[in-house]
């Protein structure tokens, strides 16, 4: 019993030691490659960043920025010998505050002598430092970079590392300073902004400047501009860059226009109420919002800046909105025009409402910005659905009409039939067969009209397309027409996939246009064949159909009308309702196809219709 309570104290006791270092002194613990594993809270406050920011990442600590470059290759020399090593590091945090740290950096090794990680302690003796050690080489040399560093010239390689100083101003640090990186001098905020330049400069031969903040010998933000120059050997390589630094000579006067200017246009921004406009950081989160936008989503600025732009969608289409936006976000860092979106905004009080917009986007340093400018659709899409009602009343009424229409008809088609069977005179014979064909082009445009008229009630029976079958029904459907037999049919398909669509609608497609080549055939003679050539091709996602001619073709001042409801080029040479056409237009425009016409007058025609493939994975529902 008096053992095991011995152990215990004595375990408290190690925790309490452990406990009091880690209070006291820096800490961190690397990997054998140097990456941190563990680093206590006084670590994470030396570096200025949040907790654990840091696992996983190198020891800035290591990186021994503006001190000799003797000291780094010492460090990295006893930690690849897997060897102690102890010695003095300076540290320079975001907002210029340095640090001397008295530091030891133990290898902990494994039974087989083999570093497995490294300790790093470190005890802050800055004040200790600073005032008892009256020649300071880190200090002075400091000093000496802040005075004369942008009067120098320097010489940098693609990677920024600084291989040659112009001037002899100091000469005095020159081993400090070769062999050191130009983002050793600048704030870390600004690194991957300065290395693009870089690397447009090496890539591109361009001239290039940066603008940075920096710290005066008493402390105050200067403004400092860099220019980058290429320099060229004699067979045009980039052998090296300059770069000279200047501080602007009137930096408060600079930043005076700067912020009038920043007011001017945020004046502006905020007075647009017409549209809603809403900025937005690399991250999605709002931190611009104007009047339009408050009056349409029912924030204040205050409410919605630093939000993600995630509240603003309705709940139900979080996730589709989501891939919408990153989507148009990729284009335009790929600088590729977005198309306009639309999605349901959600308001504050949870109304939702739909909204379309556009995105914009621009970059300012290293932090991209994205910008959407809306527009409240609401009495848009109320029009657009009150324009479909209407519509599907119209091809209700229509469909009726003509159904309802047909049984007269049909009934003096019975009539006729009966007189047929009488004894007739030539005369009386003749008016019945004139009557007769008058009633079948009544019923065939009745027929016409009720197939227009619900055509886009057709998705909803989609099965899957043999085109060898439907050419072979078309031919056979078209036998009896005038001129048939006159026609040579050249046909080729090249269907390697299924393809899904409506049957009777591919049908009427097929026999509308395979028809109107019929129709305007020339005559047959010595020198002509009328020949109608008909071509398919299947994709994944589309059918193309081309039918051509080499008939009567179609005059250029009507060559935009043929799609036109109840057109006829011609009444001579045509028995057709003028439906046909309109018909083929109306199928594959309601299906998001497309189809056009080419031709010349007595040389022939082609009509080229493109269909979406409605197999599972590419119907539209719209």
């Amino acid at each position: 019993m008096s053992k095991e309570l011995k152990y215990t104290n004595t375990n408290i006791q190690e925790k309490a030691l452990l406990a009091s270092v880690d209070s006291h002194l820096i800490v961190a613990i690397s990997d054998a490659v140097g990456r941190i594993i563990y680093q206590n809270e006084n670590f994470t406050k030396i570096l200025s960043v949040p907790r654990n920011s840091t696992i996983g990442q190198a020891n800035h600590l290591l990186n021994a920025l503006i001190q000799s470059k003797t000291v780094f290759w010492e460090i990295w020399k006893a930690i690849l010998a897997g060897e102690t090593w102890r010695g003095i590091l300076f540290h320079k945090t975001e907002n210029g505050k340095s640090h001397w740290l008295d530091t030891t950096i133990e290898p902990v090794k494994n039974e087989e002598g083999q570093v497995i990680k490294y300790i790093t302690v470190s005890s802050d003796i800055t004040n200790y430092y600073c005032n008892n050690t009256s020649k300071n080489s880190i200090q002075c040399q400091e000093k000496r970079l802040i005075e004369n560093f942008t009067d120098d010239v320097l010489y940098i390689n693609k990677y920024g590392k600084i291989i040659n100083t112009s001037k002899s101003a100091i000469n005095n640090s020159y081993n400090s300073i070769i062999g050191l990186y130009l983002y050793d001098f600048v704030n870390p905020v600004n690194h991957d902004y300065i290395k693009n330049q870089v690397e447009k400069v090496f890539t591109k031969g361009k001239v290039c400047k940066y603008q940075s903040m920096g710290l005066s010998e008493k402390g105050n933000q200067v403004f400092f501009i860099s220019k980058l120059k290429p320099v060229f050997n004699l067979d045009n390589e980039i052998i090296y860059a300059t770069i000279k630094s200047k501080k602007h000579k009137n930096s408060d006067k600079a930043t005076s226009q700067l912020k009038a200017v920043e007011t001017k246009y945020r004046n502006i921004f905020q007075s647009i109420n017409v549209g809603i406009l809403v900025v937005a950081n690399s991250v999605g989160n709002i931190i611009e919002w104007n009047k339009g936008a408050e009056l349409a989503f029912g924030y204040s600025s205050t409410e919605i800046i630093g939000k993600p732009l995630t509240v603003l969608i309705s709940k139900n289409q979080v996730d589709t909105g989501v891939k919408e936006l990153l989507k148009a976000k990729d284009k335009l860092d790929n600088d590729t025009y977005g198309d306009n979106i639309e999605m349901l905004g959600l308001r504050k009080n949870g109304e939702e409402f739909p909204v379309e917009f556009a995105m914009s986007n621009w970059q300012n340093g290293k932090e991209k910005f994205y910008c959407a400018f809306m527009l409240d659709i609401s009495k848009r899409k109320k029009l657009e659905e009150k324009l479909k009602k209407t519509t599907k009343d119209l091809e209700l009424f229509l469909y009726r009409s003509a159904h309802d229409l047909k049984a007269p008809l049909t009934s003096a088609e019975g009539l006729l039939h009966l007189l047929k069977e009488e004894k007739l005179n030539s005369r009386t014979t003749l008016l019945v067969n004139m009557l007769d064909e008058t009633l079948e082009k009544g019923r065939l445009l009745l027929d016409d009209l009720a197939f227009a008229s619900i055509i886009s009630e057709k998705r909803r029976d989609i099965t899957m397309i043999d085109f060898d079958e439907k050419i072979n029904k078309a031919l056979v459907a078209l036998n009896g027409i005038k001129n048939f037999n006159n026609i040579k049919f050249e046909v080729a398909i090249n269907q390697l996939t299924d393809f899904y669509f409506n049957q009777e609608l591919i049908d009427s497609i097929v026999q509308n246009l395979i028809h109107n080549t019929i129709c305007f055939a020339k005559p047959e003679t010595n020198n002509i064949i009328p020949t109608t050539c008909i071509q398919i091709n299947v994709s994944d996602t589309h059918a193309f159909i081309t039918v051509s001619d080499n008939g009567l073709g179609i005059h250029e001042d009507h060559i935009d009308k043929v799609f036109d409801l109840y057109f006829k080029a011609s009444t001579v040479y045509t028995e057709g309702t003028g439906l046909g056409l309109y018909i083929v237009k109306r199928i594959a425009e309601d299906f998001n196809g497309s189809v056009r016409v080419t031709s010349k007058l007595n040389e022939g025609t082609t009509f080229e219709v493109q269909l979406p493939n409605l197999k599972e994975g590419n119907v539209n529902n719209d």
